[in-house]
């Protein structure tokens, strides 16, 4: 999907910055949040009740219908009390910074030291303005089938199997084995190699500058070549995630390995409760790297915005991310939690019993992070979208490849 962001340009975001957001005196008060993924019922309920008279109301969209959406109310000067913003969108929403409620006013820049400085940072607008609080991290690894493995005659220990693929070649070399041994897929898709490894470098679509370096970054195109592999060598089974198809691999065992970022695992569980047991995890090629993870900002005129920081701020805060993590293995923005024994000790019985906490911890504390254009959304999509074709079968790599420099070009230029 191929979304028209720059269509609503810095003019027509502008448009809407006139007005001011105000807190409401009154004591019934309801605060809209707008996003891609549920807040969870338990803390909300638990909020609610220490504040009587707040009620929190979500609606949940599609992941880019939702940015889609608010990017189209927040040019027509509407929007919601709270909207959650994905990492990979914030570049743009951080570049329009003026639209949104400036949080210093609340406070907020005194929650700095509590962050990892660069999720944090990606809140934060060229003037110091601060747009968004970081909610969660998503560190990733590599869920495999033990079960599986086991037939192929792969080894089953984590160890084992991470020392297996200390680099992304040796990861699909692995999977040829797998492939070879049982005639089955090895990865979901192509173009999850491509996500994990692209973001794991210290430069993605744009550098510091915010000058695009998408077809010349070496990094993206040994990302795309990796991808492009393991999909020549049989090893996709070329189903897309949040699909029914996705699913229906995950509890068939088409699949034998996942990239995970923290965030799947509950998704893993919930699509396939019959693999309980016949996971473990292992560490990333490259053992460092992260995928997603959102910000809650406040509109420039959210009717309620005092009580919506109030509430963000509470949500976001070492006990909450601690309740969400062992609720939903929401992995902590907040480096403090990280020698916490609740995380450092935390494991999965689903993915026989994994240390959890450990393996996503060390994903995230050696991150190098990449700068995040305000278009970086739309360049995924292309290189996404072409990695697809080549798991269809409709275009070799490099023929896609091309197309994907075109296409790129194409989308930046409305």
């Amino acid at each position: 999907m191929s979304l028209a962001i720059t269509a609503l340009g810095g003019t027509a975001l502008a448009a809407c910055s006139s007005g001011s957001g105000s807190s409401s005196s009154s004591s019934n008060v309801t605060l809209n949040m707008w996003g891609f993924a549920e807040l969870s019922k338990t803390l909300v309920k638990q909020y609610e009740q220490a504040h009587p008279g707040i009620k929190i109301q979500t609606k949940i969209s599609d992941y880019d219908a939702s940015h889609q959406t608010l990017l189209t109310a927040l040019a027509s000067g509407k929007g919601p009390d709270i909207a959650q913003i994905a990492i990979d969108y914030m570049g743009e929403f951080v570049d329009h910074a003026s639209v949104f409620t400036d949080l210093r006013k609340f406070g907020a820049a005194a929650l700095k030291s509590e962050y990892l400085a660069w999720r944090w940072n990606g809140g934060v607008a060229s003037d110091g303005s601060i747009v968004g609080i970081p909610t969660d991290v998503g560190g990733m690894a590599i869920a495999y089938r033990t079960d599986l493995f086991k037939k192929a005659g792969l080894p089953t220990d984590p160890a084992a199997v991470g020392a297996l693929w200390p680099t992304w070649e040796d990861y699909v070399a692995t999977g040829k084995k797998y492939v070879a041994a049982t005639g089955k897929k090895f990865i979901d898709s192509g173009k999850a190699v491509f996500r994990a490894e692209s973001n794991q470098g210290d430069l993605k679509y744009v550098d510091a500058a915010g000058k695009p370096v998408y077809a010349t970054n070496p990094q993206i195109r040994k990302s795309w070549e990796d991808g492009v592999a393991a999909i020549d060598a049989g090893l996709s089974a070329n189903v897309a995630t949040y699909t029914p198809q996705w699913d229906a691999a995950v509890a068939k065992g088409t699949v034998a390995t996942l990239i995970v970022p923290a965030w799947m695992l509950t998704q893993v569980e919930q699509q396939a409760p019959g693999t309980k047991g016949k996971w473990n995890i292992a560490v990333l090629p490259g053992k460092v790297g992260n995928d997603g993870g959102s910000f809650l900002a406040i509109p420039k005129n959210a009717p309620h915005a005092q009580q919506a920081y109030d509430f963000i701020k509470w949500l976001e805060a070492p006990a909450q991310q601690l309740a969400l993590f062992k609720e939903s293995n929401t992995f902590p923005t907040i480096p403090a939690l990280y020698t916490d024994p609740a995380v450092t000790r935390f494991t999965s019985p689903f993915f026989s019993n994994a240390p959890v906490g450990k393996i996503y911890i060390a994903s995230v504390q050696g991150m190098k992070p990449h700068p995040v254009g305000p278009q970086d959304r739309i360049v995924e999509n292309q290189f996404e979208n072409g990695l697809g074709r080549v798991d269809q079968g409709s275009q070799s790599g490099a023929k896609s490849w091309s197309q994907v420099m075109s296409d790129v070009k194409r989308e930046l230029q409305g």
